[in-house]
């Protein structure tokens, strides 16, 4: 397919507004100082009124901010926390990525990596599926802890004490009707989730969505984050087993490859 072909499909879903509040926050930071209202207008080729609007709600947002008021824009916390949360976590994404493309080639399913952030699953890496009825999360997004199989994978291997925050300050809220949501009966789920070294998410976030996580151990044995394969539940109850134990020995080479040295956290079972 040429580059004119693709473009063209890309035109044909863009989103105009959200590509002109990607070009203020581009403009601000190529800048590599701060810039008042006019002299964005002016770069961007864009109405002051409209850049005023633009930049209010990416102020509100937390992705720029004023120095003083009434002053020029600088990027704000949010942009900054994505950027120290993608390079604090690089060298986990790079040791996952050809092991993620090794199992999306053998199975076929969307395949993510994602971390534990403010009591939430944070997607550092998504691998989509080739089939057109997929499963898959955006790169960026969250998604709650409890009932996520990239959740189930890193909060089986937290403390006691980091779960029972989870719960406190997240809770346990039902998505779906097979949503796990009595503290008790999820803290059994992490125990089981422990023991045979792998998670599930069994229509728990989405309904007829399956999926399946491990999770990954850095040096010093805690965990650092997880690996899932998600899809539709027809598809992935049947490679459940073969896919579960590709995932598990998956994510003790990562762990490995983050210099992890003890014994693998669980054998695939059940």
């Amino acid at each position: 397919m040429s580059d004119l072909v693709i473009s063209r499909q890309f035109d044909r879903y863009r989103v105009h507004v959200v590509d002109r509040a990607l070009d203020v926050m581009e403009a601000v930071r190529d800048a590599g100082r701060p810039l008042g209202l006019e002299e964005i207008s002016r770069r961007l080729g864009v109405a002051k009124s409209s850049t005023f609007r633009l930049l209010c709600t990416l102020e509100r947002r937390g992705y720029v901010e004023r120095l003083e008021k009434g002053g020029p824009y600088r990027l704000g916390p949010r942009w900054l926390s994505y950027r120290d949360v993608g390079a604090r976590h690089a060298p986990l994404t790079e040791a996952a990525i050809p092991h993620m493309r090794r199992l999306l080639d053998a199975y076929k399913e969307t395949v993510n990596l994602g971390v534990l952030s403010d009591g939430e699953v944070l997607y550092l890496e998504m691998l989509e599926s080739s089939h057109s009825f997929r499963m898959a999360a955006a790169v960026g997004t969250r998604s709650p802890v409890h009932s996520t199989a990239l959740g189930k994978a890193i909060a089986a291997h937290l403390p006691p004490a980091d779960v029972d925050s989870i719960i406190r300050t997240r809770g346990l809220h039902g998505l779906t009707p097979r949503t796990i949501t009595s503290p008790a009966a999820w803290k059994r789920e992490l125990a089981k989730t422990r023991a045979r070294g792998f998670s599930e998410d069994n229509g728990e976030t989405e309904a007829g969505a399956s999926c399946l996580g491990a999770p990954i151990l850095g040096p010093d044995g805690d965990v650092v984050g997880a690996v899932s394969m998600s899809g539709p539940t027809s598809r992935v109850r049947p490679i459940k087993r073969a896919a579960a134990r590709a995932l598990v020995n998956a994510c003790a080479s990562i762990s490995r490859a983050l210099g992890h040295n003890g014994r693998s956290v669980g054998a695939a079972r059940g």
